[in-house]
């Protein structure tokens, strides 16, 4: 959480974009501030603000005043956040953009300049549904909708209208559902795809029958995709569904491969270490891509990809067909050996245990962490007598957020060997990013580079160990 009072500093200054900046000031003029992203907001940083505070300025919450300044999916967010609270007043204040804050908590006051001259007048995002249920084309629009920021242009419920669509409005986004008449979405997906080069979103139901479609769709070039919503969950998912359309319209194609082929690496592990990695939005084409380039023989590796439950052994399955070492869906107990990676099985937390000396897999039912249900963090914190004893590699991969940041910084600090993936080459820099301004990195790599460095890495522990 990263809180703002005036006891650590009298001025602070910082530039905001995905963010938003939130102070309670109370009756004397004081004040304390938290910026914060949505992802850290639904994992209880507002709440846990509130309390410290509340304390920290020594008036109950009743005679405090709240003020949020950010864009209008924060804001959505936070009036349901706020209606918790006997606030003595509220001020929701929207800003599109990025925009600059000075900040003097000791005289509760904000300057808040103009957002930068390329979003004075801020993009509004189009967006195209196609879904060939109205009752979702209406929910998916209603949702949308509550953005000032996004607008929805049109709606198809059939594939054959799309291309028209497109041409005819020129959206920046696309939703589109998996299961359709005429053709499925990713079908769709492969003929608009190279054409029009749209950032898309794939709407799923989360049936185990979608996990090989969705995790195509996303070979494909699909940007991400979103559980179709149920009309009681508007008020949790509206945020989340904004934010990853707002995301999408940035999104340009990853730049080309630094190597044209997914040329396996020649050079050898030392096996004798271990490596973790957390990944994404984007994640699951990235690790595909750098587990095809490992050597044959590998180090054990463990991986939390945020996915839904029935889609991580999809997507292990997947992985396992394309490489010589075993790729799987991890299990409760098992032994963590080398030649083999492990993936945590999606809406289960995963963490690494030791047993007579010996690591091995346990799986959890333990609530979310930074929202996130496999969650970075949670795998990150349990290496961390590994960081400090063993031969220990981190690796950060796209995706939005700051699951895993804190954790990583805390390896490296004990003496784990991290990488995180450089903007270049990320889907969402967000997850990498936020390693790195935490310090938390030890190398920035280009993904298709990413596979010969954790090589190169373990070597140096071998080097070391022999010296």
């Amino acid at each position: 959480m990263r809180y703002y009072s005036e006891y650590i500093q009298k001025e602070y200054y910082f530039k905001v974009g995905n963010e938003c900046f939130i102070t309670l000031n109370s009756s004397s003029g004081k004040s304390c501030g938290l910026l914060v992203n949505t992802i850290e907001l639904q994992s209880g940083h507002f709440e846990e603000f509130i309390s410290k505070a509340s304390s920290e300025l020594g008036q109950p919450v009743d005679k405090l005043t709240l003020k949020v300044v950010g864009a209008v999916s924060f804001i959505q967010l936070l009036k349901v956040r706020a209606s918790n609270y006997a606030f003595e007043s509220v001020k929701l204040v929207e800003r599109f953009g990025n925009f600059e804050i000075i900040y003097f908590p000791s005289e509760g006051k904000l300057r808040v300049t103009k957002p930068e001259k390329e979003d004075n007048e801020p993009k509004i995002v189009k967006v195209l549904i196609v879904d060939d249920s109205k009752t979702i084309r209406n929910l998916l629009s209603r949702i949308l909708s509550k953005s000032s920021r996004i607008e929805v242009v049109a709606t198809a419920e059939k594939p054959s209208e799309v291309e028209e669509l497109i041409k005819k409005f020129q959206p920046d986004v696309i939703t589109l559902d998996i299961h359709m008449p005429e053709m499925n979405g990713v079908e769709l997906l492969k003929l608009i795809q190279p054409k029009y080069n749209i950032p898309t979103i794939m709407i799923t139901s989360v049936s185990i029958q979608e996990g090989p479609l969705v995790l195509e769709a996303l070979d494909s070039g699909a940007f991400d995709y979103i559980q179709k919503p149920k009309m009681e969950e508007i008020q949790e998912v509206a945020p989340i569904m904004i934010e990853k359309v707002v995301e999408a319209s940035k999104f340009k194609s990853v730049t080309k491969s630094v190597h044209q082929s997914s040329t396996r690496s020649m050079r050898s592990f030392n096996k004798d270490c271990t490596i973790v990695i957390g990944s994404s939005t984007g994640g699951t084409t990235a690790l595909k891509d750098i587990l095809s380039r490992l050597p044959n023989s590998i180090p054990p590796i463990v991986i939390v990809q945020h996915i839904p439950a029935v889609f991580s052994k999809a997507f292990a399955d997947r992985i396992n067909g394309i490489c010589p070492f075993r790729v799987k869906e991890a299990e409760d107990g098992e032994p963590i050996v080398a030649d083999t990676v492990y993936i945590a099985p999606g809406g289960m937390q995963m963490k690494i245990k030791q047993k007579h000396g010996k690591p091995f897999v346990e799986i959890t039912d333990d609530a979310p962490v930074n929202r996130f249900k496999p969650s970075v963090d949670y795998l990150f914190d349990s290496c961390e007598k590994m960081a400090s004893k063993e031969n220990l590699i981190a690796v950060m991969l796209t995706g939005m957020g700051r699951d895993g940041a804190k954790g990583m910084k805390k390896l490296r600090d004990l003496g784990a060997l991290t990488i995180a993936q450089n903007e270049e080459s990320c889907v969402v820099f967000g997850m990498p990013k936020a390693v790195i301004e935490l310090d938390g990195a030890s190398y920035i790599v280009h993904k298709d580079e990413i596979a010969d460095k954790m090589v190169e890495l373990s070597v140096k522990f071998e080097n070391k160990k022999a010296s």
